[in-house]
């Protein structure tokens, strides 16, 4: 069988696949044929403790970047609550509005400039997701193919095109965009003592919740209702062939025994490809994912620390970038979870 699943490997067009692994986690870092050479030869190596290092070291350099940011954040804000303090006590109500308001600029410029940076890791992770799914998918279907037949390849691959669509405008082109305006109106609302843009972020932020979970149920819902049709006539079509072909005389049995052979092989090809694939998206949104909840929990971090001294209004801006960051992990999660629970399901469907 060793033969026959490298001769199936061989066939794959991994190179397409390692370019892009490597232009996004480095050179070397992860050979994708050598993945699936390993699991189909029961040698995958995965070592829990290299992964954790690989993440604990991605994460300690991100707050050592972060780390200037959190403190500039923190005495603008304390000093702000002492400079309004002390224009109100000193000159009135009127002088210390103005002060909070340059204050608050100056704050609303930094949260933004803060914010815009955690929002570039998002979209950079959301676009590198859909750029390798791009790439996987060929191959992955042409396992398929090996093992299922042509028909049922077919419908999964204009599936998986579809999928990979919904995510590029629903993620990409769609909630980043809307987490933005989110962002800016929690921020303008805070302008004014009175709330006037609230509701409308209020909305938004419902919105794009309920619209992440939707497709990422009916994808996985879809995805169900294939893996119960379409495998069943695959088997059929195939078993077909395969009966036809033991039915010869003389060589039949032989023909039976070698077919049974290869669509064992063939099987287990495209499950390798598939956990691979898996690896790969979890190594591609990992550490991103990771390094936004640490964004978050900073900036609620931050806010905790200043209420006590600080003005409302900016420890509600705080929580504004809170809430923005976790509709970006939102998306970030939705994107990774869409593609590996539907080949995670596919997988199991077709064995």
């Amino acid at each position: 069988m060793n033969t026959d699943t490298d001769a199936m490997i061989q066939e794959l067009s991994g190179q397409d696949i390692q370019e892009m692994l490597d232009s996004v986690l480095g050179d070397n870092s992860f050979s994708f044929t050598q993945y699936v050479s390993d699991i189909v030869n029961g040698k995958m190596h995965c070592s829990v403790q290299e992964a954790g290092n690989l993440l604990l070291q991605g994460l300690l350099s991100d707050l050592q970047q972060q780390k200037g940011m959190y403190l500039f954040i923190l005495l603008l804000a304390v000093m702000g609550a002492v400079i309004t303090n002390l224009s109100r006590l000193l000159q009135g109500k009127q002088v210390a509005e103005t002060a909070f308001y340059g204050v608050y600029m100056l704050f609303f410029a930094v949260l933004t400039s803060a914010f815009a940076k955690v929002s570039l890791v998002a979209v950079g992770t959301l676009t590198d997701l859909v750029d390798f799914m791009k790439v996987l998918t060929p191959s992955y279907f042409i396992s398929m193919t090996f093992a299922q037949g042509a028909t049922a390849s077919t419908v999964y691959y204009e599936f998986f095109l579809v999928v990979i669509t919904v995510a590029n405008v629903l993620l990409v082109k769609l909630s980043i965009p809307v987490i933005h305006v989110f962002f800016l109106l929690k921020i303008a609302n805070e302008l004014s003592e009175e709330e006037m843009f609230s509701k409308m972020a209020e909305l938004l932020y419902d919105f794009l919740k309920m619209a992440l979970k939707t497709v990422l149920g009916i994808v996985m819902g879809i995805n169900v209702i294939q893996g119960l049709i379409v495998p069943v006539s695959a088997e059929v079509e195939r078993s077909v062939w395969v009966k036809a072909g033991s039915a010869l005389p003389g060589v039949g049995n032989t023909i039976s025994t070698v077919s049974g052979t290869l669509l064992c092989a063939a099987r287990l090809v495209k499950n390798a490809v598939g956990i691979t694939g898996v690896l790969a998206i979890v190594l591609l949104c990992g550490i991103p994912l990771l390094k936004l909840i640490v964004w978050k929990f900073g900036y609620q971090l931050v806010a905790a620390v200043v209420q006590p001294v600080s003005d409302q209004r900016v420890i509600r801006c705080l929580g504004a970038v809170s809430q923005a960051v976790e509709l970006l992990i939102r998306a970030v999660a939705t994107g990774a979870m869409l593609f590996i629970l539907s080949i995670l399901i596919i997988c199991t469907m077709t064995t």
